[in-house]
């Protein structure tokens, strides 16, 4: 099962690629769009505060970059599975293996694709409202919050992994972990400002990658040296 775990967590890395670089592609319009500061279309949606954040995509003159939102939300429907599920994945390998922090990440990244989910939906009633002319503006608050939910659960796993490696005395692969964590928070407390935000979501790429590099390694050990990491893991409550 664990060696399953970590194939299926390199497995599902490239998916979480191939997803980033589907929604990573730019939208008609946008290069022109008034984006809040932001360099996405889909970020400068969820962290909106008022309806003037979402003039960008408000309006007949801006439909061709609202559906393309509706695209990428259409997307995002599977998006967090695949993340998600990678993270999963690898802290059900290594809580089988008897670090015992890993299912507490487990439970933080399945909370992530609940609340991706649930951005999602308040996402697409606010550009189902803009499409009909109507005012989104009471969904905001439910907007930032799911988001903040999603992004808090993402920085909590991020936490849980820097520990585990470092307890393993696998420092190296903490310190992208530790660093995203870091960058969430950061952005939190300065109400995501939007240099904030790019910066520590640059930090999110390093972070991920943390995943797949740690299961080859993991796959690679010998049973006997990788149950000594995972003693050292668990006393040290990981």
């Amino acid at each position: 099962m664990v060696r399953i775990a970590l194939f299926l967590t390199i497995v599902l890395t490239m998916v979480t690629l191939g997803f980033a670089g589907l929604m990573g592609q730019p939208g008609p319009m946008q290069a022109e769009a008034d984006l809040n500061g932001f360099q996405r279309p889909l970020f400068a949606l969820y962290f909106a505060t008022s309806i003037d954040d979402l003039a960008f995509i408000a309006g007949s003159e801006n439909a061709p970059l609202r559906e393309h939102l509706m695209h990428l939300q259409a997307l995002d429907r599977w998006f967090p599975l695949a993340h998600g599920g990678m993270a999963i994945a690898f802290f059900f390998a290594l809580g089988m293996r008897g670090a015992k922090l890993a299912w507490l990440g487990l439970a933080l990244a399945a909370a992530t694709i609940g609340a991706d989910w649930a951005e999602n939906e308040v996402a697409n009633r606010i550009l189902a409202d803009l499409d009909a002319g109507a005012d989104p503006t009471e969904r905001l608050d439910a907007m930032w919050g799911h988001t903040w939910i999603k992004w808090g659960a993402i920085a909590g796993y991020a936490a849980v992994l820097a520990m585990i490696m470092a307890l393993a005395r696998r420092r190296l692969l903490a310190v992208f972990p530790a660093l995203a964590a870091f960058g969430v928070g950061a952005s939190y407390f300065s109400s995501a400002d939007p240099a904030v935000f790019i910066w520590a979501n640059q930090l999110l790429v390093p972070f991920m990658l943390t995943f797949p590099v740690a299961a080859v390694m993991y796959l690679r050990a010998n049973d006997e040296s990788a149950e000594g990491d995972d003693e050292g893991a668990g006393q040290g409550e990981a």
